[in-house]
C-alpha cells in the first residue's frame, strides 16, 4: 500500500462477528489502510459461552479479508478486564498508526493502547454502546462520574451508535463536536441478499414451522438469560390470546432459561411459541424475513444488533424503554418504525402489538422506515464515519501546523 494511506489500527479483545464486515468494508476504501490487532482467538476458535449454555465458534469472520494480527498467538483468552497483551506496543511502534480505534477502556490491553497514543500524540478514537437508560446505585454513578471525565477527556474522538450512547457521553463532559456517528454495523452483504429474497425467505421459515401466511408472528433473538427478559413475549401470547389475537413468537437463541420458558409456554392453548436454539448468524436473515414485527423485551440492552439486523429486513420493532435503541435520529423511531413500552408492562406490550396485528397498513409504514434509515445508517457504519474520521484528523493537523 501506498505510504499516502491514513493508517488505522483497531484494538480488539477478539473477533466479533458483526463487526468484521465493517473491517472488511473499511479496508476497501480508497486511501485507508486498516490493521486489526486481536489480544485472543476467542471466537475464532471454539469456547464455551456460559449464557449460550453450549460451545461456540463463528463461522462468519471472513479474516482472511483484512489484515490482522492475534497478538497471544493461539490462545483463546476470556475477554475480561485482565485481558492484555504487552506486544500490543510493539506492534504499535512497527505499524506507526495515524489513528487508533479502541473498544471501551477496562481491559488491560485497551489501556496499554490508550498510553501509546497519548505518548506518541497519535488520536484515539473510541467505541462502546454504553447508555443510562438501565437503572444503577447512586453510589456507583457517582464513583464513574469522575473517573470517566477524566478518562473520556483524554480521547479525542467517539464512534458513536445512537442517541442513548451519545446521552451517555454527554453526562461525561464529552462534547458534541468529538461525536462521529456510526451505528451498529450489520454484515451487510449477507443481509442485503437476504432482503432481495425475502419474500422466499419468509414462505421457508413459515412452511417450516407451520405458520399460515396471514398469522401474525413476531421474534426475539439472543441468550436465554435473565435479563433478556424472552418469558414477557409468552406472557404477550397469553395476553393476546385471551383478547381473542391469534401470533406466533419466535424466540431463536439458547441458554439456561431454556426449560423454564418451555414450561411457560404449555399454559398457551392458540397461540404458539416456537423455540428455535442457537441459530447461525448466516441463518438469522431468513427468521427476520418470516415476521411481522420484532420484539426486544430486555431489563439490560445497550444497544440490540439484532434490532439494527431487523429493521435492515424491513421489520417494525417494539421494545422496552431500558434499552438504548431507541431515539429521533436511532434504530427505533417512535410512531414512525416502531413503538416503546415500559418496561415490564404486559398490558402496554400488548396495546402497541394490537396496533400492529389490526393496521396491515400500519406495519407496512413501519417497515418501509425501517428499511429506508438501515441502508442510511449501514453506510455509515461501513465507510461514511471512517470517512468523517479521516477529515477530522486531517483538519486538526492543517490547523496545527498553520499555528
Amino acid at each position: 500500500m501506498s505510504n499516502n494511506n491514513f493508517r488505522v489500527a483497531i484494538i480488539v479483545s477478539h473477533p466479533i462477528q458483526h463487526f468484521c464486515p465493517q473491517y472488511i468494508s473499511f479496508t476497501k476504501m480508497k486511501g485507508v489502510e486498516v490493521k486489526l490487532f486481536f489480544a485472543s482467538m476467542l471466537g475464532y476458535k471454539k469456547y464455551v459461552d456460559k449464557n449460550f449454555g453450549q460451545e461456540i465458534s463463528w463461522n462468519n469472520l471472513r479474516l482472511e479479508e483484512f489484515d490482522h494480527k492475534f497478538l497471544n498467538g493461539e490462545q483463546v483468552l476470556p475477554s475480561g478486564k485482565e485481558l492484555d497483551a504487552p506486544s500490543v506496543t510493539d506492534e504499535l511502534d512497527s505499524y506507526n498508526p495515524d489513528a487508533i480505534i479502541t473498544y471501551g477502556h477496562f481491559q488491560k490491553v485497551q489501556r496499554r493502547a490508550h498510553q501509546w497514543a497519548k505518548a506518541n500524540n497519535v488520536p484515539i478514537v473510541y467505541i462502546t454502546d454504553s447508555e443510562n437508560r438501565q437503572r444503577r446505585k447512586w453510589y456507583k454513578l457517582l464513583a464513574k462520574f469522575f473517573l470517566l471525565r477524566q478518562y473520556y477527556n483524554k480521547v479525542n474522538y467517539f464512534f458513536t451508535v445512537g442517541d442513548a450512547n451519545e446521552a451517555y457521553f454527554k453526562l461525561y463532559g464529552v462534547p458534541e463536536k468529538k461525536f462521529i456517528r456510526m451505528h451498529y454495523p450489520i454484515d451487510v452483504d449477507v443481509y442485503a441478499n437476504a432482503y432481495q429474497n425475502k419474500v422466499a425467505l419468509r414462505s421457508k421459515i413459515r412452511e417450516q414451522y407451520g405458520i399460515p401466511e396471514n398469522d401474525f408472528a413476531i421474534a426475539v433473538v439472543g441468550k436465554l438469560v435473565t435479563w433478556k427478559n424472552q418469558e414477557h413475549l409468552i406472557d404477550l401470547l397469553i395476553d393476546l390470546e385471551s383478547k381473542g389475537h391469534k401470533a406466533h413468537a419466535f424466540i431463536l437463541g439458547s441458554g439456561k432459561t431454556l426449560d423454564s420458558l418451555k414450561q411457560k409456554a404449555e399454559q398457551l392453548k392458540v397461540n404458539k411459541v416456537h423455540f428455535t436454539g442457537f441459530v447461525d448468524p448466516l441463518d438469522l436473515p431468513a427468521y427476520y424475513a418470516a415476521i411481522d414485527a420484532y420484539v426486544h423485551p430486555a431489563s439490560i440492552e445497550p444497544h440490540s444488533l439484532a434490532i439494527s439486523e431487523a429493521i435492515y429486513m424491513g421489520c417494525p420493532v417494539i421494545l422496552s424503554n431500558t434499552c438504548g435503541s431507541y431515539g429521533d435520529t436511532d434504530d427505533v423511531q417512535i410512531n414512525k418504525n416502531g413503538f416503546v413500552y415500559d418496561f415490564g408492562n404486559i398490558g402496554q406490550l400488548s396495546d402497541k402489538v394490537v396496533k400492529l396485528i389490526d393496521d396491515q397498513q400500519l406495519r407496512k409504514q413501519f417497515g418501509d422506515h425501517s428499511r429506508k434509515i438501515s441502508l442510511k445508517f449501514q453506510q455509515r457504519a461501513h465507510g461514511e464515519s471512517m470517512r468523517d474520521l479521516i477529515n477530522k484528523v486531517n483538519k486538526t493537523k492543517r490547523n496545527s501546523v498553520s499555528v
